[in-house]
């Protein structure tokens, strides 16, 4: 995977001190969220997530969201008959 984020020491990343699983379980995607929303590369996040067809919610962008705006993470189709 290729996550094209920039890197800067001066900058403080929100998601770097919260727990993963806030960005990957979906009763967690209001907190995930909200913690994107204060971040300084949120943009390139979503960017990235939507050119490498990422789960979980980056640049504040949920699975959902992200399929609505026709950038399907993979495995979505086998993801949603588990389910």
């Amino acid at each position: 995977m290729n996550l094209e984020l920039p890197h800067r020491d001066d900058l403080i990343i929100p998601c770097a001190k919260t727990d993963p699983e806030v960005f990957h379980l979906t009763k967690w995607s209001d907190r995930a969220k909200r913690i994107c929303a204060s971040c300084p590369i949120s943009t390139a996040c979503k960017t990235s997530a939507r050119q490498n067809r990422l789960w979980g919610t980056w640049g504040g962008e949920t699975n959902d969201e992200r399929v609505a705006a026709g950038f399907i993470p993979t495995g979505w189709g086998k993801k949603i008959r588990e389910n």
